[in-house]
């Protein structure tokens, strides 16, 4: 009997040795959870250093792209110009002249601009605005509307070129276009430059305005550069010799007026011309077609392919005249600097932003 009681003792132990305790399969258990700590983390550096070096490298290499550089090389913010594309998806891919950098830099700066948009939506969720601010952040609203349409128009025309008419029409076209995008992000900082206006609204946006503007410069010149080149090499080949252009001065006529340089040579001569007709006729007397500027610009057909003259006689015409950008190739054609007046009441200080405060007096104003 006390043979048997040992030996079942003996069985029981030897079998408790090879069953494991609940202590080693935790211990197991956490050892296994630290190596596959050990493992994730040792993954994700190694993810994250391959990830630097590779976007490093991209980067490098497109900086280093001789294309890319030399388009960059041109412009005022070269730097920029340099890391928005190299941040980009597809860097390099089909970046194989001047062009294709100004194209992609385009879709970014469209991309930048849409990013505003948000922003803006965004702060004019604010409570506790005040009226101007309110104002002002609608005025930014239009300019990112009418950026976006100058944008896209100059990314057509770019890409479009130079197949589309003379090559000094073109550069004309694409140089007014960015030059009024630029425009576009000072405008609506200018809201906001008022001394009650909200600093923190204004310093909110300024970044991305600003950045904005910096793109819009550098694709400017970028375009300047490519169609310089382009008329350069035209002149060469056609055996011309180099003449003072025409957008870089003032043309007096025989006539003492003084036409921006910005006016095409073609509406310089539509001007000049002794028949010019209007299509409408302005006069606060009541002798022409609407006795306000307003009731003329509403009734200008919309997307006009050709130019809509509208003849303001001689008056002071206390209005704000506001042309929608759906009303294109409208022309004012006054009676002389001092006596077609155009002037509206608004004001900054009464609450009213510069955008929406701008007066008219001039001999022509051409849209």
């Amino acid at each position: 009997m006390t043979h048997m009681k040992e030996l079942f003792i003996s069985v029981s132990d030897s079998g408790n040795h090879n069953i494991p305790s609940s202590t080693d399969k935790n211990k197991k258990k956490k050892l296994f959870y630290i190596l596959l700590a050990s493992f994730l983390i040792v993954g994700a550096i190694i993810g994250i250093v391959a990830g630097v070096a590779s976007r490093k490298n991209n980067s490098d290499a497109v900086a280093h792209h001789p294309v890319l550089k030399s388009s960059c090389s041109v412009t005022r913010y070269p730097e920029l110009c340099y890391s928005a594309i190299a941040n980009a998806p597809g860097a390099t891919d089909n970046l194989e002249t001047s062009k294709d950098v100004i194209e992609k830099s385009l879709n970014l700066t469209i991309f930048a601009v849409q990013h505003n948009y948000f922003t803006i939506k965004k702060l004019m969720k604010r409570k506790g605005l005040t009226k101007r601010e309110k104002c002002a952040l609608h005025d930014c609203l239009e300019m990112v509307d009418e950026t976006l349409d100058e944008l896209r128009e100059t990314e057509k025309d770019i890409e479009e070129y130079p197949k589309k008419g003379s090559l000094s029409k073109a550069a004309e076209d694409l140089k007014i276009l960015l030059s009024a995008a630029m425009t576009n992000q000072d405008t609506c900082i200018d809201g906001f430059s008022h001394e009650e206006a909200d600093k923190n609204i204004r310093k909110a946006l300024l970044a991305g305005q600003v950045h904005v503007q910096q793109m819009c410069s550098n694709a400017l010149a970028m375009i300047k550069n490519l169609t310089d080149t382009d008329m350069a090499t035209e002149r060469r080949l056609n055996g011309e010799r180099k003449l003072m252009e025409t957008d870089e001065i003032n043309i007096t006529t025989s006539y003492g007026i003084i036409f921006p340089s910005w006016l095409s040579v073609g509406d310089r001569k539509l001007l000049q011309s002794s028949s010019v007709t209007p299509n409408v006729i302005v006069a606060a007397d009541g002798s022409g077609n609407y006795k306000t500027v307003s009731a003329a610009v509403a009734a200008a057909p919309a997307k006009s392919s050709t130019r809509y003259i509208i003849r303001i006689k001689a008056g002071i015409y206390r209005e704000n005249v506001d042309i929608p950008k759906t009303k294109t190739n409208i022309m004012f054609l006054g009676d002389g600097r001092s006596s077609t007046i155009i002037t509206g009441s608004r004001n900054v200080v009464d609450g009213s932003t510069t955008f929406n405060s701008a007066t008219v007096g001039t001999s022509l104003i051409y849209y």
